[in-house]
């Protein structure tokens, strides 16, 4: 939860600009995006700092999967699963199906005016709402309608991963109000070409210690480490192999099969050795439980079956 109370934290202080205009009394409004079963983690864990944080005196709207209702969103707008598509073949097909539920996350705004809207991960849907909300509020504020919500991508686009970097990065500038962003180098990447970033670090290090020794003692951790390899079927001693084939069911279909070739070939050389794939929770069942049938692969979360 570090990591998440960090990008609580900043986004407090941006609502801060907006609840001048609101009732004191009234609850704090926010209104996520999330389109894959990773960024409904993240968007979780996030729920859960702000709830932390406000109490109940905060509400929450959008589009979201198991994790966010966990943590209170009372209903997903549409199936966050319209939103997990990728690769030129998958998205094609389903652009009109995405061009309207980016129309009525819009209405959805609309309605609902929050403080804040909060686009995780997902940046093919969701930089296209920010920036479109942000034309809105533009035209609003020109016309002296009071301010429309501050807008938050919390996770950004991989623009170090390509050429022209700046340029890349650059086509935020206007777009979003914050950009909080997972690895240490991309809030100067951002902020050197005008788009407002925090570096709020890395989800999966909630999970794990950073610096100094691990939370509870050397016989905790063992038993904990002990049951947790009874639970998921493997033996006490095997050396293991983690596979992280993805979120997506599509991601999963292309790259697993390839992962487990090379973690079979690992587990004959080393004859002690078991691979353990892992799933996000609300993976389609049965994406990657079809391509570990025949192997010696564990995959998390499901049980053994022999």
């Amino acid at each position: 939860m570090r990591r998440c109370a960090a990008a609580n934290l900043r986004l407090r202080s941006l609502q801060c600009r907006r609840l001048s205009s609101r009732s004191s009394t009234s609850p704090a409004v926010v209104f996520l995006v999330a389109g894959e079963a990773s960024g409904d983690v993240i968007g979780g864990r996030l729920m859960r700092a702000l709830r932390n944080e406000y109490g109940g005196a905060i509400h929450f709207e959008g589009v979201g999967g198991d994790s966010m209702r966990a943590e209170g969103l009372a209903s997903s707008l549409f199936p966050m699963s319209e939103l997990s598509v990728a690769g030129f073949a998958e998205v094609l097909p389903s652009l009109p199906r995405i061009a309207a539920r980016l129309v009525q996350t819009q209405r959805a705004v609309r309605r609902a005016q929050p403080h804040v809207v909060v686009g995780i991960d997902s940046k093919g849907f969701n930089l296209r709402l920010l920036r479109s909300l942000a034309h809105r509020r533009a035209a609003a504020g020109r016309n002296g309608i009071p301010a429309a919500p501050v807008l938050v991508q919390y996770v950004g686009p991989s623009a170090w991963a390509f050429g022209d970097a700046d340029a890349r990065a650059a086509r935020l500038r206007g777009g979003v109000d914050e950009l909080l962003v997972l690895l240490p180098f991309e809030e100067a990447l951002f902020r050197r070409a005008g788009v407002p970033a925090t570096f709020v670090g890395h989800p999966a290090l909630d999970d794990v210690a950073i610096g100094g020794e691990p939370p509870g003692t050397a016989a905790e951790r063992a038993a904990e480490a002990a049951a947790f390899r009874r639970e998921v079927g493997l033996s006490p001693c095997a050396q293991v192999l983690c596979l992280l084939p993805g979120s997506r069911a599509q991601e999963v279909r292309a790259m697993l099969p390839l992962l487990l070739r090379g973690a079979e070939r690992l587990v004959e050389r080393r004859r002690r050795g078991e691979a353990l794939s892992s799933r996000w929770a609300g993976l389609a069942r049965g994406a990657a439980d079809t391509h570990v049938r025949d192997t010696s692969t564990t995959c998390l979360g499901a049980r053994p079956t022999g």
